[in-house]
């Protein structure tokens, strides 16, 4: 039999290469679907189960099953590759929900079986007729003379945004205030800033990336975000350096106007049938008020103002204020480099084992992801179920429970027990650090972060970690609350970001002249599925209010849910013949009813437990109550008897399309 690369060479050296480091569990995945053969996840094939967030490479088997089941995987992809048929293409919902089960070794719900099927890119011959009508239909909607959309923002949700629309076949527009598209990402670069979710989860479903680590850095991540706005030919849509600084829904034309600002100080006013907000939340750096921050005498920054151009830290004194994701990213980062490393934290948090951390994945494996789809998407599949509702019930109240505080329930207690293990074992001979690090309030009360050398950098003979607020700047460094002065040539302040006051600065003005941070009350943004609000026809928020979850999951995903709702609802729309859509207020109430008694009983509202999830009045705002899987449901096709339909008159010639 000819061996066909598909790399278009002979040599298929590097195929062995590949499956001696491929993850075992996905391969047996692959060859059930390839050859049709259930026994290569029965008897002795059986993985183990998986454990925390390892990938389960070996799957638990003994060295000569694992070689068994690469030799028949090379046999399959040899064939495949010479043109063989998958012989078991789409399998049952029953088979791919006892693959999945099998392969993780634990039972997954067969209400899984449609997100399984949509993950592998499967057909669906039992969705409903009008299932994401936009993004799977051959047919497009009938566009009217006009008719079009405002996006603000590049980030990763304006590019989704923008993709599903110029697929639509409808006009868009896209204003973006940075010099290039990529959001957050162009933003943070600061040494050791990486996403905690798995490269081949955070990306879009639609545009797989040749990665170069299992965890990519903030460069490779922006890297790929500007091939995707350029596969896609989006930068021809977007306007850079263009800033949105009010919003208005016109009533009498029936559009939206905004205005909006360059970089020369330029204002414009731009028209659009629908307005898109992608602007994000982790884009507006929180400094605290610290008397005598302007007498500093060396740099002083937030992280994610960290110059691009660098800053010499060889040698020097610094002082990182925070021990959230990004400090958690920057110390070991900077440790070895630094003379001194003093870390100010008000809380300790809770990090989680990071197995696959900095490590590159191999050029022969990069090679099998590329080539062979069906194992990449089965790849991807099983690492969300490890960063997805597998850890739900553990954020569940249990009345019964007794944690004294610091857990709440069995599961829960067993995450904390593990944790703590696992603190102890990285802090070695400073086990004395351990009162000053282990979290009194239950595991996953705050976002659970993932260690990349966090404890071990902390037992380091130049590290000093001081448990306080800074509460004074000086020129020569800062003061603690508890009056003690630490010396710093360099202030780097780790301290978040401004989540909960969604979309602000911008204004927003929808219907009868109500303002949308007066509807919010200032920050206590409410939205159904996150993503429509009353009063505001045709507009759409993107990563609003309560979309992201806390229990884990890729931020792509959820992005990737909100626009196939909103696509779904315009397409709806379009074929009813209308062009303005807005929830009900009822809809939006009872949904949020429904969030604010989910979130009663969960970790993020347990006594004691305080988090950047909250706003000021104590209200989760930022975290999803949901499993994801309810959340994909809620978001798969739209019920447009929650909506009210509306027609906008004719548009002028001065106001067709976005102008």
């Amino acid at each position: 039999m000819q061996r066909n690369d598909p790399f278009g060479s002979d040599n298929l050296d590097w195929l062995d290469a590949a499956l001696a480091v491929a993850n075992v569990p996905t391969l047996a995945c692959l060859l059930v679907q390839m050859t049709g053969d259930m026994r290569w996840l029965e008897g002795r094939y059986v993985p183990t189960r998986v454990r925390g967030m390892d990938d389960n490479d070996s799957g638990g088997l003994p060295a000569e099953v694992q070689d068994e089941i690469r030799s028949a995987a090379y046999a399959a992809l040899i064939a495949h590759f010479a043109g063989t048929p998958t012989r078991l293409a789409n399998p049952s919902d029953a088979q791919l929900v006892a693959m999945m089960s099998i392969s993780l070794g634990e039972r997954v719900p067969a209400s899984y079986a449609r997100m399984i099927r949509q993950d592998l890119a499967l057909s669906d011959e039992h969705a409903p007729a009008d299932y994401n009508a936009l993004m799977v239909s051959n047919a497009a909607p009938v566009v009217p003379d006009g008719f079009g959309a405002l996006i603000i923002g590049a980030g990763i949700s304006g590019i989704c945004a923008a993709i599903s629309l110029a697929k639509a076949g409808i006009p868009f527009t896209i204003v973006e205030r940075h010099n290039r598209p990529g959001g957050v990402w162009l933003e943070n670069r600061y040494p050791g800033a990486a996403c905690d979710v798995p490269s081949h989860l955070y990306s879009f479903s639609f545009a797989p990336y040749d990665w170069s680590r299992y965890f990519a850095g903030s460069r490779e991540i922006h890297s790929y975000l500007e091939q995707v706005t350029r596969d896609h030919d989006l930068e021809r849509h977007i306007c850079f350096g263009v800033e949105v600084l009010e919003a208005h829904f016109d009533e009498q034309a029936g559009e939206w106007t905004a205005l909006v600002v360059n970089q020369a100080g330029i204002r414009e006013e731009l028209r659009a049938s629908i307005l898109i907000s992608g602007v994000g939340a982790f884009n507006k750096p929180r400094l605290p008020n610290i008397p005598g921050l302007d007498t500093f005498m060396g740099p002083s920054f937030h992280t994610a103002t960290y110059p691009d151009e660098g800053v010499p830290l060889e040698g020097r004194n610094v002082v990182l204020i925070g021990n959230g994701a990004s400090a958690m990213q920057v110390a070991p980062a900077i440790a070895d480099t630094v003379g001194s490393l003093t870390i100010v934290q008000r809380t300790p948090q809770w990090a989680a084992p990071f197995p696959k951390f900095g490590q590159a994945i191999p050029e022969p494996l990069r090679r099998l992801l590329q080539a062979v789809p069906l194992y990449r998407r089965w790849y991807r599949l099983r690492l969300s179920w490890a960063f997805n509702d597998k850890l739900y019930e553990a954020l569940q109240q249990d009345p019964a429970w007794d944690g004294g505080g610091r857990s709440i329930n069995p599961i829960n207690d067993a995450h904390r027990k593990g944790l703590e293990a696992y603190m102890r074992s990285e802090l070695g001979e400073a086990a004395h650090l351990l009162p000053q690090v282990l979290p009194v309030y239950p595991p996953f009360g705050k976002r659970m972060l993932l260690d990349n050398g966090w404890f071990r950098t902390l037992a380091r003979d130049n590290v000093r970690l001081v448990t306080g607020s800074v509460v004074e700047a000086l020129p020569d460094g800062v003061r603690t609350q508890d009056g003690e002065l630490h010396k710093a040539d360099v202030l780097i302040w780790a301290t978040g970001f401004d989540v909960v006051n969604l979309l602000a600065p911008m204004k927003v003005v929808g219907v009868s002249g109500r303002e949308l941070h007066q509807d919010w009350n200032g920050d206590d943004a409410r939205a159904y599925v996150g993503t429509v609000i009353p009063g505001y026809p045709n507009f759409f928020c993107l990563y609003g209010p309560n979309t992201q979850f806390g229990h884990g999951g890729s931020l792509i995903t959820v992005l990737e849910r909100q626009v196939h709702y909103v696509m779904s609802l315009i397409g709806q729309m379009l074929g009813k013949g209308a062009t303005q859509i807005e929830v009900r207020q009822d809809v939006h109430d009872a949904y949020n009813a429904r969030v604010d008694a989910t979130h009663a009983g969960m970790v993020w509202t347990y006594p004691g437990v305080e988090s950047y999830y909250k706003n000021s009045k104590g209200r989760v705002v930022v975290n999803n109550p949901f499993r994801i899987i309810d959340f994909w449901t809620m978001t798969d096709s739209p019920d447009l008897s929650e909506y009210v339909l509306g027609e906008r008159p004719a548009p002028s010639a001065e106001t067709a399309g976005v102008s």
